[in-house]
């Protein structure tokens, strides 16, 4: 096997993201379906809290480890050193297996109170909460592969890896929920109880073809290139503590969506209870719109800025470590930046120009839905950017300068939520989001542009070219979309499918012509020569 280029990692993880991404959505029509129009909205809003809370344990589980050991076993692979990377492999599985079980038993045993806190007492959440312990024992030693072989520069297969747990988890989805509510005629919290036990069935076939994939990755390395690591310190700094150290800043940015949703969950809930005074049922329509329904499709958005993240870290991590070039670290940061913009730019953009096709498709007509999903794409674009460049400041050594940021994000968010609820309503959360993602994004790359001078006269063209590139692309789309619906009925689920598929398609050969014509395209050209190590 070869290893995967900076090109072919990021389009796998976005290939992958993107189908896992299309296929949490898609799985929607049928479920919704089958759970019936008069339980449909309190099923997604239970769904919908029930994640979140399921997220964040799956995160402080994994604890930014495919990132933090992704970083280490391609530091220590581009100095030859694969025998630390296997001791990398071994301990880290170890802890971090002994954390999923600690979690899992707090899910199980403490879901009541996990209840309590999280889910500002819905006592609804407790069942499926218990259901999704039992993901939390096998999670932590899959995200452990996965960061092996990334780092190994195999990126490929950990994304490939990705598919297959997102495809066994929809089908068992579909499956159990199809017997329980059509064939059984059952209701609806038990639908719900079985999709989320649908985690537990996708990470063990995920982690079964892992453990396959780490043999084949093995047998790549040639007995030439290995250099014995001769001080046996640099063995003994494999530690929980140093995992801890390495890990803990990509868990805190790999989290701060998670934690945002449940800030939401519970500030949203109380603000409309307390002070706006609305029923049960206005508040669960309200959070399922913003909360479960446009966060699942700007997750598609958010899976490209995964794609880079991953594929940057690694490649990031051997420059530095092999004390590189200042030019070739300068200029694989110029690359990530317009690579980054040329990627989530088009794709927010587009989106936007078929929002109301999609939300017809995947929910119902609904133009508040439409507008809550444009407000939720531009998020999704700050957060992005934002991520990307907080994971960049980690291994260029500014770690204690991303975590202020961060906490600063969370400051800003915190200040804002209440007013802007109070004065915005369902965009309010989403608006606070936004402003702390862009406020200490510019900071963020302020701090790398003058270490590194990234920003350039170039770069600055390139950039212009694709942000007008994209916006042309949306107003054509935005076009052919409305003069499609003068003659096609896009209220229909139908109708709504054969004008976003050709909107789509138009927009992405717009996108694709423009760019060839003033050279945008050229980046990935330079990014398809840019070896992982």
């Amino acid at each position: 096997m070869k290893k995967d280029s900076l090109l072919k990692s990021s389009l796998w993880i976005s290939i992958s993201g993107i189908i896992s991404r299309v296929l949490a959505v898609v799985y929607i029509i049928p479920w919704n379906i089958w759970i019936g129009v008069a339980s449909v909205g309190v099923a997604n809003a239970l769904y919908g809290r029930v994640y979140n809370i399921y997220n964040l344990f799956l995160i402080v589980a994994t604890a930014g480890i495919p990132s933090a050991i992704s970083k280490e076993v391609a530091a220590s692979n581009s100095l030859g050193h694969y025998d630390q990377s296997e001791k990398i492999l071994k301990k880290y599985s170890l802890y971090m297996t002994a954390i999923g079980v600690v979690l899992a038993a707090i899910m199980f045993f403490g879901a009541k109170y996990v209840a309590i806190i999280f889910a500002a007492g819905d006592m609804r959440v407790v069942t499926p909460i218990k259901y999704l312990s039992v993901a939390m024992l096998v999670i932590p030693a899959l995200g452990i592969l996965r960061g092996y072989i990334q780092g190994y520069a195999f990126i490929s297969l950990s994304a490939f890896s990705q598919v297959i747990e997102q495809i066994a988890r929809v089908a068992y989805m579909l499956y159990a929920t199809y017997t329980i509510m059509i064939l059984q005629n059952g209701n609806y919290m038990q639908a719900v109880n079985q999709s989320t036990l649908a985690s537990f069935i996708g990470a063990t076939l995920a982690y079964v073809f892992l453990i396959w994939m780490r043999h084949r990755v093995r047998k790549t390395i040639k007995p030439e290139d290995v250099i014995p690591v001769t001080d046996k310190s640099a063995l003994a700094k494999v530690s929980f503590s140093n995992m801890l150290k390495s890990a803990i800043p990509f868990l805190l940015v790999d989290t701060i969506m998670v934690v945002l949703q449940l800030f939401d969950q519970t500030s949203f809930s109380w603000i409309y209870q307390s002070i706006i005074h609305a029923s049960t049922k206005t508040i669960d329509d309200l959070y399922s719109m913003f909360g479960f329904q446009a966060n699942k499709l700007i997750m598609v958005l958010v899976s490209l800025a995964i794609s880079v993240s991953a594929s940057v870290i690694p490649a990031l991590s051997a420059l530095i470590t092999r004390k590189s070039e200042r030019a070739h670290i300068q200029n694989l940061m110029r690359d990530i930046v317009e690579f980054t913009i040329f990627l989530i730019l088009p794709a927010t953009l587009g989106m936007v120009a078929i929002g109301r096709q999609l939300w017809t498709l995947f929910y119902y007509p609904s133009m508040q839905g439409t507008y809550v999903l444009a407000v939720s794409c531009a998020e999704a674009i700050f957060y992005c950017i934002f991520m990307i460049l907080e994971n960049i400041l980690q291994v260029t050594h500014h770690v204690k300068k991303s975590m202020f940021y961060l906490l600063i994000a969370y400051i800003i968010k915190i200040v804002l939520q209440l007013p802007l609820t109070l004065t915005l309503h369902v965009y309010g959360p989403l608006v606070s989001s936004i402003l702390a993602f862009a406020i200490m994004g510019h900071f963020a790359f302020r701090l790398l542009n003058k270490q590194f001078n990234i920003v350039n006269k170039k770069l600055g063209l390139r950039l212009l070219k694709i942000a007008f590139n994209s916006l042309v692309m949306m107003v054509i789309v935005f076009a052919a979309v409305f003069l499609m619906t003068l003659v096609i009925n896009d209220l229909s689920k139908v109708g709504a499918t054969v004008v976003l598929s050709i909107g789509a398609i138009i927009g992405i050969i717009v996108y694709g012509v423009l760019g060839y014509r003033d050279g945008s395209l050229n980046i990935l050209r330079r990014i398809r020569n840019t070896e992982i190590y």
